[in-house]
C-alpha cells in the first residue's frame, strides 16, 4: 500500500493530448517561421500608407520575387545538406541573365518567337549548369574549399557579365518574353511561381525518393564515413553544384522576363538571403540535415521584410542590414540546434 502510495506520488500529472499536440506543432520550425511572418506581415500592414503592404501590386511583386528566391535557397539548402555552401549564386544568375538576354536578342526576327525564348532559356540553364559543374570540381576534385571556390567564381561571373556587357544593361528582350511568361498570370499566382514552386517540387521528390537525398546527407554528416560504404562523394558534390547553379540561372531567366532587361549590379547580396532562409528554415550549415519546407518560409520572411523595409519608406541599404541579421540570427540558430537529428 505504501509503495503504491509513492508510486503515485513521484509519477508527473500527464499533459492534456490537445496540449500536447499543440506544443508539438509549435515546437516545428516552420511553423515558428509562420507565425512570425504573420507577425511581420500585420505590423508592416499597419505601418504602411492606406495598408498599400497587401494591396494587389505589392502582393504580385513580392510573388514574383519570391520565384526567385525560393529557387535560390532550395539550391543552397540542398548544398548546406552536404556541408557545402554556395555564396556566387547572385553572379551566377546574372551572367546566365546576361547570356540569355544577347542570346535572345541577337535572335530575334532570325527565329520565331517561341523558339528564340526556348533558346533563351536554355542558355541560361547551360551556363548556370557549366559553372556549377565548374565549382563542384574545383571543391570535389581539387580539394578547394567551398568557400573560396564560390568566392572566387563571384568574382569571375560578375567580370565576366561586366565585360560582356561594358557595364550596362541589356535592353531590347523580346516582347513575348513578358506577355507570354513573365506577365501571365493564372488567377492571382503569377506563371514564374508556378514554374518555380513545379521545379523544386520535383527536386524535392528526387532528393526524398532516390539515394541521391541519403547520399547528400551521409556526405554531409560524414565523408569519410560516406567514402567507405562506397558513396561517390565527388560525382555527388558536383551533382549538387550543378542542381543549385542551375537554380541560379533559371532564376536569372525569370529576371529578364520579369523587367525585359538585365541587372548587372544587383543581386550580389542573393547568396546571402538564399543561405539565411535555408538557415532559419532548419537547414545544417554543418550538413546532414535539411528542411525544404523550412528552406520554403525562411525565404518569404527574407521577402516579407524586404518589401516592407521599401513599402515604408526606409532607405534600400535597411534592406542589406535586415539580410546580415536575420543570417547572424539563422547561424546562432543552428548552433543552438546542431545536435538535433533528422530531417523534413
Amino acid at each position: 500500500m505504501t509503495t503504491t502510495l509513492a508510486r503515485e506520488e513521484t509519477q508527473a500529472p500527464s499533459m492534456p493530448t490537445g496540449l500536447h499536440q499543440l506544443k508539438k506543432i509549435l515546437s516545428i520550425r516552420a511553423v515558428q517561421i509562420i507565425l512570425v511572418e504573420i507577425v511581420v506581415i500585420a505590423f508592416f500592414f499597419a505601418m504602411s500608407p492606406e495598408g498599400a503592404f497587401l494591396n494587389a501590386a505589392n502582393v504580385r511583386g513580392m510573388l514574383l520575387t519570391a520565384s526567385q528566391v525560393l529557387l535560390l535557397a532550395i539550391g543552397q539548402a540542398i548544398l548546406m545538406s552536404a556541408g557545402k555552401i554556395d555564396i556566387s549564386q547572385g553572379a551566377v544568375l546574372i551572367l546566365a541573365s546576361v547570356a540569355s538576354g544577347q542570346v535572345m536578342v541577337a535572335l530575334q526576327g532570325s527565329m520565331s518567337p517561341a523558339a528564340t525564348l526556348i533558346v533563351g532559356l536554355a542558355v541560361a540553364l547551360l551556363i548556370g549548369a557549366v559553372l556549377g559543374a565548374a565549382i563542384g570540381i574545383l571543391v570535389g576534385v581539387v580539394g578547394i574549399n567551398s568557400l573560396v571556390a564560390t568566392l572566387g567564381m563571384l568574382s569571375i561571373a560578375t567580370g565576366v557579365a561586366q565585360v560582356a556587357t561594358g557595364g550596362v544593361n541589356i535592353f531590347g528582350m523580346p516582347g513575348e518574353l513578358s506577355d507570354w511568361f513573365g506577365s501571365v498570370r493564372f488567377g492571382a499566382i503569377p506563371l514564374p511561381v508556378i514554374l518555380s514552386l513545379a521545379v523544386i517540387g520535383v527536386i524535392w521528390a528526387v532528393y526524398r525518393l532516390t539515394p541521391w537525398g541519403t547520399h547528400t546527407l551521409a556526405t554531409g554528416s560524414n565523408a569519410l564515413a560516406a567514402r567507405r560504404v562506397g558513396i561517390k562523394t565527388v560525382r555527388n558534390t558536383i551533382g549538387i553544384f550543378i542542381v543549385s547553379s542551375t537554380l541560379a540561372g533559371l532564376a536569372g531567366y525569370i529576371d529578364l522576363a520579369r523587367y525585359s532587361t538585365t541587372n548587372i549590379s544587383g543581386h550580389l547580396n542573393d547568396s546571402m538571403a538564399a543561405i539565411a532562409a535555408a538557415l532559419i528554415g532548419g537547414t545544417a550549415l554543418t550538413g546532414g540535415r535539411i528542411s525544404f519546407l523550412g528552406a520554403i518560409v525562411g525565404a518569404l520572411l527574407a521577402i516579407l521584410l524586404q518589401s516592407g523595409l521599401v513599402i515604408i519608406n526606409l532607405s534600400p541599404f535597411y534592406q542589406t542590414i535586415a539580410v546580415g541579421a536575420m543570417l547572424l540570427i539563422a547561424v546562432s540558430l543552428d548552433n543552438a540546434n546542431r545536435e538535433r537529428p533528422g530531417s523534413s
